[in-house]
């Protein structure tokens, strides 16, 4: 394995490992609640992953970006667990509603993070 692959399994196992922290401070009651510690971590997910979009020190080193980018924080936001609770909730308006808080949200926090440190 080539050292950028080392470098985002490393990171891969930080970020999971903290979702899953995340996951057992809030966790839900049933898998049709409202999945809170998912819509969060893709949220801040999203605000960090922006931040490290405006920072050159991270985006154009390597091993930073692989590290940091696609290792902790690809690991630590995730789209599979999204995926399984928005079909797991009790109606197609909380699924809409889970969906829709998650883009746009993420989005937003997306653009706010890198404009943190662009601006």
């Amino acid at each position: 394995m080539s050292k950028n692959a080392w470098l985002v399994a490393a990171g891969a196992a930080i970020g999971s490992s903290l979702r899953y922290g995340i996951a057992q401070a809030l966790p839900t009651a049933h898998a049709s609640d409202f999945p809170m510690s998912t819509l969060f971590v893709n949220i801040f997910g999203a605000l960090l992953i922006g931040l490290a979009a405006g920072m050159p020190q991270i985006m154009t080193h390597d091993a930073r970006r692989y590290f940091l980018v696609t290792g902790v924080l690809g690991g630590f936001t995730t789209f599979s667990a999204l995926a399984v609770q928005t079909l797991n909730l009790n109606s197609v308006a909380q699924s809409i509603a889970y969906l829709g808080a998650t883009f746009v949200i993420g989005v937003l926090a997306t653009h706010l993070g890198h404009r943190m440190v662009t601006k």
